[in-house]
């Protein structure tokens, strides 16, 4: 099959492949029961009409999300904030970067959080055409690209916007017609130094890829900058939390055996032995009275022994511990002699050698840049744009957290 605008290259396809758990996962119960079979497999021999059902009491301890969370909340547990002295007309963007309504530090926060998920992340800085917004939006803003959108680049290793020779990214667009009419339409926007391209589809969306606008940029390089959690190679990462989303899995598949055999052992199973039968069939209840043939003639409930359950519970308990270390770990120093709990580690976490710490820094670094190209439109030396902060809480508040 032939490749056009909208395919993604290799490196992108890769890291896609660990991404679709996570991603899964992060959409909690709902998206999981919908996925099936991908990652709850059917048993050998089990109905789809059993296995349908198993499924739908399944439901999923999200600790991926739990983890992503508490992780977040300590780096914006006060506001982000724009150091220096730069000036006001620098300075006033920080109240809406993206021109829809997120300050700065919603805006970091939303940042961080992709980068954990999926180990890279990236901000587009953008500037509308003159014409093309009022006045009160002729101005220079940030858009948050996710990793997913970022379908394919070229350039090289060294530097950060500047090395990129061209990138593809997709976008999603809303189309209005008539009073009522609303859907939302794929392009693909693809950027050079100095100028850009927007490509749809002809044929009501279904037909070939065609460029459909272009036009010149005031920037002689493409101003994004992408912010690294756990860097493989140039604009590719590893998700740093993706050892803590296979032990959810694990857990999502255990606690729908446990779950499944819950059920078994609280709905017994009736056996007879050598009956006589009424011709109307077997009737149970008060006032009834059922009879046997022979001494061996028997009628009772088979229950479950119950020592399964106990060793599946014990199973998904172990598990979460397990998920609970992986993400202190992020906040837990390297190189040191480590203690024997993970709470200790986190009270003992020298923070400025932790994991958590350096995508601290990364996303510290990468809306700086970020406010720099913004700066570089206004017209503003780069020298005076300022360098934006995150709070960072001493390593003895790690425990309170």
């Amino acid at each position: 099959m032939s490749s056009d605008v909208a395919t993604p290259n290799a490196a992108y396809q890769d890291m896609a492949t660990d991404w679709e758990l996570i991603h899964d996962l992060l959409g909690g119960t709902r998206i999981m029961r919908q996925r099936g079979e991908k990652w709850l497999p059917r048993e050998p021999g089990e109905s789809r009409e059993a296995y349908a059902i198993r499924l739908n009491r399944s439901v999923l301890f999200n600790g991926l999300q739990r983890t992503i969370q508490t992780l977040l909340g300590k780096p914006f547990h006060r506001p982000a904030s724009l150091t220096g002295t730069p000036p006001d007309a620098l300075a006033a963007l920080a109240d809406n970067v993206d021109l829809g309504g997120r300050n700065l530090t919603v805006f970091a926060r939303d940042v961080m959080q992709a980068a954990l998920t999926d180990g890279l992340t990236h901000i587009l800085v953008d500037h509308p055409r003159a014409g093309e917004s009022g006045k009160d939006t002729a101005r220079p803003y940030l858009v948050h690209i996710q990793a997913a959108d970022l379908i394919g680049w070229r350039g090289q290793e060294s530097g950060i916007g500047s090395a990129l020779t061209r990138v593809r990214i997709r976008e999603t667009v809303n189309r209005t017609s008539g009073t009522w009419d609303d859907r939302a339409e794929r392009q693909i926007r693809v950027l050079y130094p100095g100028r850009f391209e927007i490509w749809r589809r002809g044929g009501d969306g279904l037909g070939p890829w065609l460029r459909d606008d272009a036009g010149d940029s005031s920037l002689d390089c493409i101003p994004l900058v992408t912010i690294y959690a756990n860097r493989a190679g140039f604009m590719t990462a590893r998700p740093p939390l993706m050892d803590l989303a296979w032990l959810n899995l694990a857990h999502w598949q255990s606690a729908s055996d446990q779950r499944h055999i819950l059920h078994v052992a609280r709905v017994p199973i009736l056996f007879g032995r050598n009956l006589t039968l009424p011709e109307d069939g077997l009737a149970l209840g008060p006032n009834r009275i059922v009879t046997g043939e022979g001494e061996s003639a028997d009628l009772r409930f088979v229950e479950h022994s119950g020592a399964a359950i106990a060793a599946g519970r014990q199973d998904l308990i172990d598990l979460e511990d397990r998920m609970a270390v992986m993400g202190l770990d992020l906040m837990t120093r390297r190189g040191g002699a480590g203690s024997t709990t993970a709470t200790a580690r986190a009270i003992d976490a020298a923070e400025n050698n932790t994991s958590l710490l350096g995508l601290i820094h990364a996303v510290e670094d990468g809306l700086s840049t970020a406010f720099g190209f913004m700066a570089d439109w206004l017209g503003v030396p780069r020298s005076e744009a300022g360098r934006v902060a995150l709070h960072r809480q001493d390593p003895q508040d790690l425990s309170a957290g």
